[in-house]
């Protein structure tokens, strides 16, 4: 056990967001066997469309809060007070249902029933929030032209456009289903024939892009790529199947440090130096987007910046904005972090005007994080 831990040490969000960055780093698996945990079988963090089992993120935040060994199973309960612990710092928990379904297998209707014990006829439209859950599953049917639409109900990579309900009474909630705690889940087939009983292939969670209004709305859903794996076991282990650690890690930072001709220019534009921090480490330098990627458009220099790892998780979150005049805004949720100096602090812009970054872009960037409360303007 933990020495003198207790989970009602643990109230600081900034430790909750390190130990979500460390479950997406390593994967599910990895993060529960270097916590000691099962995996959760009925709640679950859901933050930004992703799950997160409940009772590991705590043991592993009050690691990171405290800088103390971390808690093990047996020194909390489960349940409520894990819940309330969360609840109390602004996190999402709740049941949700992709732990039990495994993406690329093909479901029908029916099947579903059976599974989570489902009696509501609503599953029969395309739109489905399943009973006590916070899960929303989309059932969508091909690629389709629709009048001054274009191309919907198709991926582009990681992308998926994503044609609304006729009425638009389920926009709001596809909009806001970060802000609520809820994860997004698709279902999807190119046409009713494509699969055995009109099933559909279960393609994983993704989460709100943007939209074009209508009714219908135009919605771009994005592919989170960190899964849950599924609790069930495979009956046989093969050490040749596993790849290689190191292999592995340097291909999740390749990534989470961007496309490389993004990164490469906004390592010119800002002289190899966070634009916040100005450190020059290269290996934890990474390629900020503003507006979120949607292709190879968005990877233009005055759409990013350049920033240290752990500032790049901050500005996604949202709990740093950049003002009007160029100035870092910080959430009050880090106002007693040593994060809070930060506040007011201008952003070094590059040399070339031409690459600064687009007022436009951090306009929409502060408005869509606009649910984060701000330090007063006084300490600035």
């Amino acid at each position: 056990m933990a020495m003198g831990g207790r989970l009602s040490d643990l109230s600081e969000t900034a430790a909750v967001d390190e130990a979500m960055a460390e479950f997406q780093a390593i994967g599910r698996t990895a993060f529960l066997e270097r916590y000691g945990f099962r995996p959760a079988r009925e709640f679950f963090v859901i933050h930004r469309g992703r799950a997160y089992d409940s009772k590991a993120l705590a043991a592993a935040a009050y690691h990171h809060q405290t800088g103390k060994s971390p808690l093990e199973w047996d020194d909390f309960s489960g349940g409520e007070p894990v819940i309330r612990t969360f609840e109390s710092m602004g996190f999402h928990v709740g049941r949700i249902t992709s732990p039990a379904l495994t993406e690329g297998e093909v479901y029908t209707r029916q099947q579903l029933r059976a599974q989570f014990s489902i009696t509501d006829s609503t599953i029969n439209n395309g739109f489905f929030r399943p009973h006590d859950t916070q899960s929303i599953w989309l059932f969508v049917t091909g690629e389709k032209t629709a009048p001054e639409q274009g191309k919907v109900n198709a991926f582009d990579g990681d992308l998926f456009y994503w044609l609304g309900q006729n009425a638009g009474r389920t926009d709001a909630q596809i909009v806001g289903h970060e802000a609520d705690g809820r994860e997004i889940l698709l279902f999807y087939r190119t046409t009713k024939a494509e699969y055995a009983g009109g099933g559909f292939k279960y393609f994983g969670p993704f989460r709100y892009i943007s939209h074009t209004p209508g009714p219908p709305s135009r919605f771009v859903l994005q592919r989170i790529d960190a899964q849950l794996e599924s609790t069930v076991p495979d009956p046989t282990f093969d050490p040749t199947s596993i790849k290689d650690g190191r292999e592995r890690i340097l291909a999740e930072v390749k990534i989470r440090q961007g496309q490389p001709a993004f990164r490469k220019g906004l390592l010119q534009a800002y002289n190899g130096r966070c634009a916040v921090t100005g450190c020059s480490v290269a290996s934890v330098l990474e390629a900020a987007h503003i507006h979120p990627y949607r292709g190879a458009e968005t990877n233009h220099v005055q759409n990013g910046i350049l920033l240290r790892a752990d500032i790049h998780t901050l500005f996604d979150l949202g709990l740093i904005v950049i003002s009007a005049d160029r100035r870092l805004s910080l959430a009050l949720q880090l106002a007693d972090t040593e994060y809070a100096n930060l506040h007011g602090q201008p952003l070094a812009l590059p040399k070339s005007p031409s690459e600064n970054p687009s007022g436009q872009a951090l306009e929409w960037h502060r408005n869509e994080h606009v649910r984060h409360a701000r330090l007063p303007s006084k300490a600035l």
